[in-house]
């Protein structure tokens, strides 16, 4: 799964905060997931950088849902002018109002399968074991993304 991100041409960067939810706290609870991303940052697929305007990370930290690794990757993705990744809908919400370009997990998958470097079986795949290891989508957004890989 690792080698997918390698697909793609874009700078890809995450935030410490990130790195301290998804790859310290994921190791010790054993997520795969977690090392994944480690080997990605080791590799330098994807960079770490702090955002630096703390006026609008205290600005979307008064919103009470989304967490505070999304809105460090909110805030570094509107200084980059990039795309965050992110999958809860209300973070997407929040990205949508102060004019953050946002897609999904599924979307890398689809831009894969799209680009014939990844078949539609190992997007099925990918996406049943991003599911079982606790991914949430609606039920809504999985028919559709099934859909897709019909």
């Amino acid at each position: 799964m690792a080698n997918i991100f390698k697909e793609f041409s874009e700078e890809k960067y995450t935030t410490p905060k990130v790195v301290e939810e998804v790859v310290n706290k994921g190791k010790s609870a054993g997520a795969p997931d977690a090392f994944i991303a480690e080997k990605l940052i080791q590799e330098s697929i994807i960079k770490v950088k702090e955002p630096q305007n703390v006026d609008f990370i205290n600005l979307l930290s008064r919103i009470p849902d989304p967490h505070l690794a999304e809105i460090h990757v909110l805030a570094l993705a509107k200084e980059l002018n990039g795309i965050a990744i992110v999958d809860e809908n209300i973070t997407r919400e929040v990205a949508r109002i102060y004019n953050i370009q946002t897609h999904g997990t599924a979307y890398l998958l689809l831009r894969l399968l799209y680009r014939r470097r990844l078949s539609k079986k190992q997007a099925k795949e990918a996406i049943d074991l991003m599911v079982s290891a606790g991914w949430r989508l609606t039920a809504e957004e999985y028919a559709k993304l099934t859909k897709e890989l019909e």
